[in-house]
């Protein structure tokens, strides 16, 4: 069967994109960026005008705000990548531009409802809290602490879009069977690893959560640049845990249940392992490991 981009792959993946960013707001980037790649910036950029368009008109706004901020953030991203910059720019760039989308759009959807301050933006908090408290009495939400807490919040989700958006994106196109441009400046995913003046930003904060040092704002800032660091570490983890398996030649059975494990139940190991891979650098030692049994 010749790879090929066809209208028909075109509604399927634009339907399925959709659909999967309505339902999980991260799982529908590896399609967006195989919609990008395949059909190009014209059909990318127009397509996510219009459903972004459509859902704020329908009064959907948050909606409208998460499929907005993640088609810009990888938007963003491939243009960049398409012209050579390099990833980790290109990472920060297209989350920021992301971010930047979705404050935009909170602040016309709160002066389209009328708010204005933020004692109203903790009473929508506490409202939400309730809403979940309702649903899962076993949630505790302190209001306070989630309104602090959301622009870390939003960075999070970019980032993790971005994160599936690459590492899924070979699967999808294998799976529609289209062809794959490969780019000099994409990233290798097994090679990921955050730059090394990132640790000291993180452990700074860290230390800045934990004294109190610089007032109530400064601890606030430390907190959200912990959460992000640890999604950020999460992935050089994941890409350790990754070269491991390959060296161990581990099945399908033992890929799952591993994943199941470490990434559905243990995330923070994963930050972990990444944090020490900064002084331990495990997937040379892993390579080592294996170079006698390759040459042999």
């Amino acid at each position: 069967m010749k790879k090929t981009a066809t209208p028909q792959k075109f509604i399927t993946i634009s339907s399925l994109s959709i659909l999967l960013s309505m339902l999980t707001v991260v799982l529908g980037a590896p399609l967006l960026r195989v919609l990008r790649k395949a059909y190009g910036p014209w059909a990318f950029w127009v397509l996510g005008l219009a459903v972004t368009g459509a859902a704020w008109l329908l009064n959907a706004q948050p909606l409208a705000l998460f499929l907005g901020s993640v088609w810009m953030t990888l938007g963003a991203y491939m243009e960049m990548e398409q012209r050579g910059l390099g990833w980790w720019f290109s990472g920060l760039a297209s989350v920021a531009l992301g971010a930047a989308a979705t404050a935009a759009g909170v602040f016309g959807a709160f002066n389209k409802n009328g708010i204005n301050t933020y004692a109203e933006v903790q009473k929508l908090a506490e409202q939400f809290s309730q809403q979940v408290q309702q649903m899962n009495p076993a949630v505790k939400l302190d209001p306070a602490i989630l309104v602090q807490q959301i622009p870390s919040a939003v960075v999070i989700i970019l980032i993790v879009a971005l994160g599936v958006g690459l590492i899924f994106e070979r699967r999808v196109f294998s799976w529609l069977n289209l062809p794959r441009e490969k780019i000099a400046s994409q990233l290798k995913l097994l090679e990921y690893r955050v730059p090394d003046y990132v640790i000291w930003i993180a452990m700074t904060a860290f230390l800045l959560t934990m004294v109190s040092f610089g007032g109530k704002a400064t601890a606030i800032l430390a907190v959200n640049i912990v959460n992000v660091a640890i999604v950020l570490y999460f992935f050089q983890g994941l890409a350790v845990l990754e070269v491991f398996l390959n060296s161990i030649r581990a099945g399908v059975l033992t890929r799952v249940l591993t994943y199941i494990i470490l990434v559905g139940q243990m995330l923070l190991l994963l930050s972990v392992i990444g944090l020490i891979d900064y002084w331990v650098d495990f997937r040379s030692r892993i390579r080592r490991m294996n170079r006698p049994a390759e040459n042999s």
